[in-house]
C-alpha cells in the first residue's frame, strides 16, 4: 500500500427491469435483499468479511480517507471453494497525491512461513474497471508482507502492480527492469516507515494475470539481496485510488501458497 500520485474512481450501479415500474421496483429489491444476505456491502473505514471458512477476508479498508474525501463500498459476489469474486466502487476527490484506501482480498491461509520453504504461490486474478472517471488516478496490485519472525513486524512489502493509471507510480526509484515469469516489470526500491518497500510495475495493463508469485520472491534473493530465511505474513491483492471515480470487478480470484 505505498505510492506516490494522484487518483481513485467512483461508479454507480445500473439495472436491467422489465415489466411495470412496481414489479421492476419489487425485483431489485429483492435481488438487492437475496444478495445482501448472503454477501455483506462494507461501507465503514475497516470494515471486512470472512469468506470460504475464512480462507480469505475482504476488506473495504479506507487507511487514507482523512487525507481527501469520498467514498467507497466493497462487496464479495460469489465464493466458490478457493475462487472468490467481488467489486469495490469509490469516488474520492482532494489530496491527489494520497492513496485513500485498500480494498483488497487478504489469504488467510498457509502464511507464517519462511521463503526458503515456499515452493509456489500459484494466483490468479481476472479484473475489469467500469465508469472510469476521466481524472481517476489509481493502481491495481498484489501487497506481500515479510518478517524476520513469523508474525512478527514487517520488513519488507514487494507490490506487483498489474495497473497504474493517471500517473499513479511506486515509492521510491526505479532500479532496474526485471523479467519475471517471461514479463518485463520496472522495479522500484524504497522505504516506508520502517520497512523496505519493492515494487514491480507491468509496462502495459495486466487484466488477466495467472501467475506464479513465487519467482518475484526469488529475483529479490539472488538479484537484490533479500533473505530467503524472511518468513511470508501477508498476501493481499486489491487497488489504491488516488482521486477519481471507479468501480473495479473482480471477476475470479485465488491465491494459495504451497
Amino acid at each position: 500500500m505505498s505510492f506516490k500520485l494522484f487518483a481513485i474512481a467512483s461508479l454507480a450501479l445500473s439495472t436491467l427491469v422489465s415489466g411495470s415500474p412496481v414489479e421492476a421496483g419489487l425485483a431489485k429489491r429483492d435481488a438487492d435483499t437475496s444478495l445482501n444476505k448472503r454477501f455483506n456491502v462494507l461501507t465503514g473505514q475497516w470494515d471486512s468479511e470472512n469468506l470460504n471458512n475464512n480462507y480469505y477476508i475482504l476488506y473495504n479498508n479506507l487507511w487514507g480517507k482523512d487525507a481527501g474525501t469520498g467514498s467507497q463500498q466493497t462487496q464479495a459476489t460469489s465464493v466458490n471453494g478457493k475462487k472468490v469474486a467481488w467489486k469495490t466502487t469509490y469516488n474520492w476527490s482532494g489530496g491527489q497525491y494520497n492513496v485513500k484506501s485498500y480494498s483488497n482480498v487478504a489469504l488467510n491461509s498457509g502464511l507464517n512461513k519462511r521463503l526458503s520453504a515456499i515452493s509456489s504461490i500459484p494466483t490468479g486474478w481476472y479484473w475489469t474497471y467500469s465508469s472510469a472517471s476521466s481524472n481517476l488516478v489509481s493502481n491495481v496490485a498484489y501487497d506481500l508482507w515479510l518478517s524476520t519472525s513469523s508474525g512478527g513486524s514487517n520488513t519488507d512489502e514487494i507490490m506487483i502492480w498489474l495497473s497504474s493509471r493517471g500517473g499513479a507510480g511506486p515509492i521510491g526509484s526505479q532500479i532496474t527492469t526485471a523479467s519475471v515469469n517471461g514479463v518485463s516489470w520496472k522495479l522500484f526500491k524504497g522505504t516506508v516507515s520502517t520497512w523496505t518497500v519493492w515494487s514491480f510495475v507491468a509496462s502495459s495493463e495486466l487484466t488477466g494475470f495467472n501467475q506464479d508469485l513465487k519467482p518475484f520472491f526469488t529475483y529479490l534473493i539472488n538479484s537484490q539481496g533479500l533473505s530467503n530465511s524472511k518468513y511470508l505474513t501477508g498476501v493481499q491483492a486489491g487497488t489504491e485510488p488516488f482521486v477519481g471515480s471507479a468501480t473495479l470487478t473482480t471477476t475470479e480470484y485465488s491465491a494459495t501458497v504451497n
